[in-house]
């Protein structure tokens, strides 16, 4: 078997599909708009073929030789694999960037080159899944990348569309799997790069819904004669909302509650009624918090991770209640987020069992999203700041043998603004900042060090001052503020 051969092979198994139908078209695209259209100069369009996708059709669509598109949907509505298109016609679109961000947020995609020019990010499960629970993966990714607007295939119920099949003319193709830096894939790396995805766990938001279902159950089943009717509809419509967002499947909602409210007492047929209707109820207003459950256990919606600052914070989402930042061990141990929410959400919940609430954290991790902190709130931009306020906002050196006076000394040849260590410390304790009175040496290093490319924006130097060996650290007069040049007040002349 060639190489070409075991390639169609391996493609045809990832792409597993629909069974009865491939699409192609004819190799001439024409430009509409800024989308390049699979029609020909007589407006003939697309073909629906009414046979699988074979290991030999693969082959001619690797060689170049005819186009082939597959439906990732079976026809019993089941699917292996989804893509969310972003179609992004303008040139504009940042691939490179898009592959960083899938890596960043560790999310189980593969991006690819479109015909024309914009982005399939392609998924690949493990086994069979139904349609409607690939579609709501790949539409909460594409909402995490910045591109809730994108269209995901398969759609969530429906036949749906095929899709252009990658490398149409095999590892010579533009139509590709990108790398890091955008750069483009071989065949036989995007076979490998699938097969990681595919080997990836899953996240999924049903693990939360299933535990709050299962505090429920036992709340109801625990429930005193009077009031059970009012809990029982009560928590239905709790989970009707958690029905609504996708979290956990109807029947599964109502066969817990039942039996819950069964073993309380009620009976089966008022039980089911209350529960119909509460799920029913819930299910219409997904995104209203439920007031019975505003004061008993927190749920956290989202967890969004601060980056840039001198320690690293959470702004945390809870459900209901809105948003607090803190630090991650202050989320972890629940006594401490719960004093913060009374602080500062005017709340108090009950305690979660400490499995529990590490799994819920958990749980929102996976879904968790970065966000660098405003420059000049961070340690790194105040340092900057200060640096600049060292090297420009005081007298200079005329000369490099005035660095000994505590000058800084700008050499306009190298580009370079040199200084010794020790005066940039006694600059920045003396600066009023008091994050930085009682910074360590070290510390105040690592924060040189992270201003740039060492060797190219700062580094160490020995220069013969004065007849001695000096140490002197530089910096790259470039990579400062450029100091702000005030006009001299105008003088009037007086008058003869």
């Amino acid at each position: 078997m060639t190489e070409a051969q075991r390639h169609a092979e391996s493609l045809l198994e990832l792409f597993r599909g629909a069974e009865e139908r491939h699409g192609t078209y004819t190799k001439r695209l024409r430009l509409v708009g800024q989308k390049m259209e699979m029609k020909d100069e007589h407006g003939n369009g697309p073909l629906d073929v009414k046979e699988p996708a074979t290991a030999e059709l693969w082959e001619r669509h690797l060689a170049g030789a005819r186009p082939l598109g597959v439906s990732p949907l079976r026809e019993d509505g089941m699917c292996r694999w989804g893509v969310i298109d972003v179609d992004q016609y303008d040139g504009l679109l940042d691939h490179a960037a898009l592959v960083r961000d899938i890596g960043r947020l560790g999310l189980p995609l593969v991006c690819a080159r479109s015909k024309s020019g914009g982005a399939h990010l392609l998924t690949f499960a493990g086994d069979w899944m139904p349609q409607a629970e690939m579609n709501k993966r790949l539409r909460e990714w594409a909402g995490r990348l910045g591109h809730a607007d994108a269209e995901v295939y398969p759609p969530a119920n429906g036949a749906g569309n095929w899709l252009n099949m990658p490398y149409l003319g095999g590892d010579t193709s533009d139509r590709c799997g990108l790398k890091d830096k955008g750069m483009g894939m071989t065949v036989a790396e995007f076979l490998a790069a699938a097969e990681r995805v595919r080997q990836m766990p899953q996240p999924t938001l049903k693990s939360r819904a299933r535990r709050v279902l299962a505090e429920y159950s036992a709340e109801i089943a625990a429930c005193a004669e009077g009031g059970r009717a009012k809990l029982v509809y009560g928590r239905a419509k709790d989970m009707g909302r958690l029905v609504g967002k996708g979290e956990v499947e109807v029947d599964e909602a109502q066969a817990a509650l039942l039996d819950a409210a069964v073993a309380c007492g009620l009976g089966a047929s008022e039980a089911l009624g209350h529960i119909r209707s509460g799920l029913k109820d819930g299910a219409a207003e997904p995104d209203e918090p439920s007031p019975s459950n505003r004061s008993r256990i927190p749920i956290i919606e989202r967890i969004v991770i601060l980056t840039g600052g001198d320690e690293r914070l959470w702004r945390v989402t809870v459900q209901g209640h809105g948003e607090i930042v803190l630090p991650p061990k202050e989320v972890v141990h629940f006594f401490s987020f719960n004093v913060r929410c009374a602080e500062e959400l005017q709340v108090v919940f009950h305690q979660p069992k400490a499995a529990e609430w590490s799994d819920t954290i958990a749980d929102a991790l996976q879904f968790a999203d970065e966000e660098a902190l405003p420059r000049d709130e961070t340690v790194g931009g105040a340092f900057h700041d200060l640096l600049t306020a060292f090297c420009n906002d005081r007298h200079r050196a005329e000369n490099l043998e005035e660095v000994l006076l505590g000058k800084p000394f700008v050499d306009d040849h190298e580009g370079r603004t040199y200084f010794r260590f020790a005066d940039l410390m006694g600059f920045l304790r003396s600066s009023g900042d008091g994050g930085f009175k009682a910074m360590s040496r070290h510390a105040v290093g690592k924060l040189l060090k992270a201003t740039g490319t060492e060797g190219a924006d700062h580094g160490k130097t020995t220069k013969p001052l004065k007849g001695r060996i000096t140490e002197l650290r530089w910096v790259r007069t470039g990579l400062l503020d450029k100091p702000v040049e005030l006009p001299l007040p105008r003088i009037e002349k007086p008058t003869i």
